[in-house]
């Protein structure tokens, strides 16, 4: 029987990037030089050589039979002159043999959460939040349905913040007050930066007043998504303000609810990228 000591499949035989093919040690002569192996993919695939000698993937002939997937620590390929097979490498106990097999386990399970963390934003984790980048003013100021170029709503809102001079104008947003808390708290708002009364988006699912129209919708705090300008179905909007609190120290106001920020109001636009 012929063992060849390798972990998986003949084609991952390449498992090595580099091979040395001629070893020089000091004072015996020769020289190192290093050969690329190709990494050989799927079961249908070998290491062979071309017609000028270079290490090349090949294709198994058709109907030859596919090589089997042997455990990575635990098996090796062999053959007995008719078919290969796996087998135990070594003598291990049936326990170590255990012990190996889990620890293949682990390490496919670690390549797979990885690739899930990587799909949540990378290795840092996900993405920064927006922070405050300036308001969206104009010689009349967005009402509670905040409209542009035809379209009303959020959407709106973002076109609007795009067109501020310090924000960017493909990703700029109408700021949320989670947005805002963000800002301040990593240092993009100051004590030196001038945030007046300014629309922000939030959705607190408020009830101050229950014969609101849809009071469960999430609308009622947000002038229903930017699309509401006046007060008949008793909705309201939220606004921020930076300013000093009554103990000194500049502090976030978030100015909400009925009779205090009415949707027929208009404010600049608190933007955010």
């Amino acid at each position: 029987m012929r063992t060849q000591l390798i972990t998986s499949r003949l084609a991952a035989l390449m498992f090595a990037p580099l091979l040395v093919v001629a070893c020089g040690q000091d004072g015996a002569g020769g020289s190192g030089e290093f050969v690329t192996i190709p990494l050989c993919s799927g079961a249908d695939q070998v290491l062979s050589t071309n017609q000028d000698g270079q290490l090349i993937c090949k294709a198994l002939p058709p109907g030859a039979a596919a090589l089997p997937d042997c455990k990575k620590y635990s098996e090796a390929l062999t053959a007995d002159g008719s078919k290969v097979f796996c087998t135990a490498r070594n003598n291990e106990s049936q326990a170590s043999k255990d012990a190996l097999d889990k620890l293949e386990q682990s390490e496919i399970l670690i390549k797979e959460y990885q690739t899930k963390i990587n799909s949540l934003g990378g290795p840092s984790g996900p993405a920064p939040r927006a922070v405050y980048c300036g308001q969206y003013t104009a010689a009349q100021n967005p009402n509670g349905a905040i409209s542009d170029a035809g379209v009303t709503g959020v959407f709106a809102a973002a076109t609007l913040c795009r067109k501020v001079a310090n924000c960017n104008p493909n990703t700029a947003k109408m700021c949320t007050v989670y947005d805002m808390y963000h800002s301040v708290a990593t240092g993009a708002v100051t004590a030196a930066t001038n945030i007046t009364q300014s629309w922000v988006h939030m959705s607190a699912w408020q009830h101050n007043r229950t014969a609101g129209a849809t009071p469960n919708n999430g609308l009622n705090d947000n002038c229903g998504g930017w699309t509401y300008p006046t007060g008949d179905l008793q909705w309201y909007g939220t606004t921020v303000e930076w300013k000093a609190a009554q103990t000194g120290p500049k502090a976030l106001h978030f100015p909400s609810g009925p009779g205090v920020v009415g949707c027929a109001q208009r404010f600049p636009i608190a933007c955010c990228n």
